[in-house]
């Protein structure tokens, strides 16, 4: 009789745990035709993201250095999305079609509450922000604020990618 509020309390413990840890991964996108494109829709890939706005000033180097990336790991399990966290307001479906020119190979994702910024930016949230997911959904390593065009930016990315990817 004592071992049944314990256990009730750890089953309790456990589900909620179990529960919390789901659902704080599962966010949903949304794509430019207004689409809900989910994160756990991804898992079984390595996912990177890049957050950002049309008003960043850096917006075109970053959609290079991504298509870059993207081509780099066509054909692979990877997914590189550059991620706005401008309203529909501010950024129409019709402007983040092309967010700062082309991106062929880059998903183009809304953050529409900026949820999913929050939650992997961190403390030190900054325009943009890099978070790369392993295949599960769960961030490999610290958010990285910022962008530098002159550093070996896709490099970088491209040896946490392939570290997940022998995983």
């Amino acid at each position: 009789m004592r071992r049944t509020p314990r256990l009730v309390l750890t089953a309790t413990l456990v589900s909620a745990f179990l529960m919390a840890s789901a659902s704080a991964q599962d966010f949903t996108f949304l794509k430019p035709d207004g689409s809900a494109a989910p994160l756990s829709a991804m898992n079984g890939k390595v996912v990177v993201l890049v957050f950002s706005g049309i008003q960043d000033p850096q917006c075109r180097e970053e959609i290079k250095a991504l298509e870059s990336l993207a081509d780099r790991y066509q054909g692979k399990d990877v997914i590189v999305c550059w991620v706005s966290i401008n309203s529909a307001a501010e950024a129409t479906n019709q402007k983040l079609a092309s967010p700062c020119g082309p991106a062929n190979r880059v998903v183009v994702l809304r953050d529409p509450n900026q949820a999913a910024f929050k939650r992997f930016s961190g403390k030190a949230a900054q325009l943009p922000t890099l978070v790369v997911l392993d295949q599960r959904g769960q961030p490999f390593g610290q958010p990285r604020g910022g962008f530098n065009p002159n550093a070996d930016f896709v490099n970088d990315l491209a040896a946490m990618v392939e570290r997940l990817l022998k995983k």
